[in-house]
């Protein structure tokens, strides 16, 4: 008797570890994109405490609610949305 793998084993072997890598994979681009959202909303914090007053209530509003978007979609795992309202709060931010 051989020790080996069958062929249907190895093939599930495969299957497996092609889907253990799709799955990393979108982890890793669910990592990136929540590193990416929260160094944003942490430099357009502080550009707002820096420059707030410099910039009309409309733009300071608009760029509090895309703000607020953002941390919002932080809270979840959803990649488009926190790309989306990081690239909405990048739009709103450079009023800044």
């Amino acid at each position: 008797a051989s020790g080996g793998l069958s062929e249907a084993e190895i093939q599930k072997m495969v299957k497996d570890a092609e889907a253990n890598a799709a799955d990393d994979k979108k982890r890793r681009e669910l990592v990136e994109a929540k590193n990416q959202g929260e160094s944003l909303v942490h430099s357009t914090e502080k550009s707002l405490k820096d420059y707030g007053d410099k910039v009309s209530a409309a733009d300071k509003g608009a760029i509090e609610t895309a703000l607020e978007a953002l941390r919002s979609a932080l809270t979840g795992e959803d990649v488009e949305a926190i790309q989306a309202r990081t690239n909405e709060l990048m739009q709103a931010s450079m009023k800044l």
